[in-house]
């Protein structure tokens, strides 16, 4: 059963063919402090619910929401997950992202029917939040595949 798991785990993953970030900085915040700031709530157990979530005391508290305040002056900060071997919420800022993603299963139908733009558009949600979408195209690789790519970057502000 575990075998078969991470099998399908791996394919899921494997639709990602790049996720390249050209890194600031990585801040990193203890589970506690996370659900103190985050739930009304004392929290002496807390769980790892995803890649992006913890149970705070039942509470479950989106790591990107506590990423966002903690972050709020920061115009880089791009994403954020859960680090389970250190027990803390990684919050990551960078002023490039390359993002290279394969259209090959069901589920690719959110990234792959729509246009190349509206598909970087969510992705920026979850992966570049605060950069601004530089590049949006489909290819096809030399396999006949065919890949959404996005480019993200941090444009100079304009002169008024």
């Amino acid at each position: 059963m575990f075998i078969i798991f991470l099998l399908f785990s791996q394919l899921n993953f494997a639709s990602v063919v790049q996720d390249d970030v050209s890194t600031i900085e990585k801040n990193r915040f203890p589970f506690k402090t996370v659900c103190q700031k985050m739930v009304a709530h004392e929290s002496p157990l807390i769980e790892v619910i995803s890649g992006t979530e913890l149970d705070c005391m039942g509470k479950k508290v989106d790591v990107g929401n506590f990423c966002d305040k903690a972050m709020a002056a920061d115009p880089y900060y791009l994403r954020a997950y859960v680090d389970r071997e250190l027990k803390e919420v990684v919050c990551h800022s960078g002023k490039k992202v390359l993002f290279k993603y394969q259209c090959v299963k069901l589920q690719d139908k959110k990234y792959c029917e729509s246009s190349a733009k509206s598909s970087c558009e969510q992705i920026k949600q979850k992966l570049a939040k605060r950069l601004d979408i530089v590049h949006s195209s489909f290819t096809k690789n030399e396999k006949g595949i065919k890949e959404l790519n996005c480019y993200f970057e941090s444009l100079p502000l304009k002169e008024i």
